[in-house]
Formats: C-alpha cells, sequence, structure tokens
C-alpha cells in the first residue's frame, strides 16, 4: 500500500477512535493537586480505547498522586487523555518497547 494511502487511513482512524479518559469522579480534582511542566517530561503510556489499547510515546504535562495527563500523536492528530499513573513510565529512548504502536484486543 502506498505511504499517502496509508496515511490516509490512519487519519480517518484517529477521528473515529477516541480514547477513553478518565471520569471527573476518577480524576476528583477538587481534592487532588495537579501538577504542571513545561515542556512535558517523556513518557511510554497504555492508551484505552474501545476495544482495545496501545502503547504510545508521549509526554506528560500535568498529573495528581493517581492519574497522568498523557499528549501523544495519533494519525497525524495531536491527542491528550488521562489516565492512571500505573499505566505510564517515564521513557529513556535507549529502551525500545516492542509492542509500541500496536493495539492489542481485549479480553471480552
Amino acid at each position: 500500500m502506498e505511504r499517502d494511502a496509508l496515511a490516509k487511513i490512519a487519519a480517518r482512524y484517529a477521528r473515529r477512535a477516541e480514547p477513553l479518559s478518565l471520569t471527573p469522579e476518577e480524576l476528583d480534582l477538587e481534592h487532588r493537586h495537579v501538577t504542571r511542566v513545561v515542556p512535558g517530561v517523556p513518557v511510554w503510556a497504555w492508551i484505552r480505547f474501545p476495544g482495545s489499547a496501545e502503547l504510545v510515546q508521549g509526554e506528560a504535562f500535568g498529573w495528581t498522586s493517581r492519574a497522568v495527563e498523557v499528549a501523544w500523536q495519533d494519525g497525524g492528530n495531536r491527542r491528550v487523555t488521562w489516565v492512571w499513573a500505573s499505566a505510564v513510565q517515564r521513557r529513556n529512548d535507549q529502551v525500545r518497547k516492542t509492542a509500541l504502536g500496536d493495539r492489542t484486543s481485549q479480553s471480552p
């Protein structure tokens, strides 16, 4: 398949599949302090989608004691979502993650 065709498919899929962010109740920002940093901290993060999950290379721009706000590129689009802190690990660019970018099916 041509590179342009693959890019169009990736962009269409990125528009269609929205990531699942933590809910306001899960974040509890009224009772939890958010630490903000610029520039962001390079991270690996598991992002949930309906029926799947993806390990992405992103940046953390904010966090609480329980959750992290992660920004990453998905099909040419910049995405930002909150995930549980346990789903995030600081990135060491010398370490390669084999599952990067692979969508994984979740058990029903």
